[in-house]
């Protein structure tokens, strides 16, 4: 617990809202997603689901708001969810039409990858997932603070030749390859 603390506080000192932000792909994303206040239909459904599973959903419920919010932002049409909890996908297709995938398909081009680090990091190959997206997709990874070896992964990710944007909001980390974009990473309280 100490250790998530730590890190918290850490976290705080470095990170910004959309005022620090000089990327107008991140500027938006931040605005227009992260912190649109619109009350949404599918924010009821997520809480009924909260409260059937009570304590075994991995994501606070404002974070799983926010991944409810993320398809319709990006348009996402085809995702892939590497969990071991349904509950995600569930959250992540209330009023979103999406095609979600539970194990990689190598013919298919993902629009977005949702990954819980504490559960696939025996099977975590960054080079296989950068295979299976394409220059708008997004990967969103999960616990990144959880522990110390997650967050050595989370730099690595960061440090990855291929990747040009990560943002990270303590709860999520957000990875894309946008190749017009020069490589940066931000530090977002969301």
């Amino acid at each position: 617990m100490y250790f998530k603390i730590k890190a918290y506080l850490r976290f705080l000192s470095k990170s910004t809202n959309q005022h620090g932000v000089h990327s107008p792909f991140v500027y938006n994303l931040v605005t227009r997603c992260f912190y649109n206040t619109e009350k949404r239909k599918a924010y009821i459904a997520i809480q009924s689901i909260y409260k059937k599973a009570g304590k075994k959903i991995p994501v606070r419920y404002r974070t799983a708001k926010l991944l409810n919010r993320i398809l319709p932002y990006f348009d996402i049409k085809t995702g892939l969810v590497l969990t071991n909890s349904k509950v995600i996908s569930e959250i992540l297709s209330i009023d979103n039409s999406v095609k979600i995938d539970h194990n990689i398909q190598s013919k298919n081009n993902y629009d977005m990858i949702y990954l819980d680090m504490n559960q696939s990091q025996s099977h975590f190959d960054i080079e296989l997932l950068l295979s299976i997206i394409h220059n708008d997709s997004v990967i969103i990874l999960n616990s990144i603070y959880e522990s110390e070896n997650n967050i050595m992964l989370w730099k690595t990710i960061q440090e990855h030749p291929k990747i040009t944007v990560t943002i990270d909001t303590f709860y999520l980390g957000f990875v894309f390859i946008r190749n017009e974009q020069a490589k940066e990473h931000f530090t977002i309280r969301a």
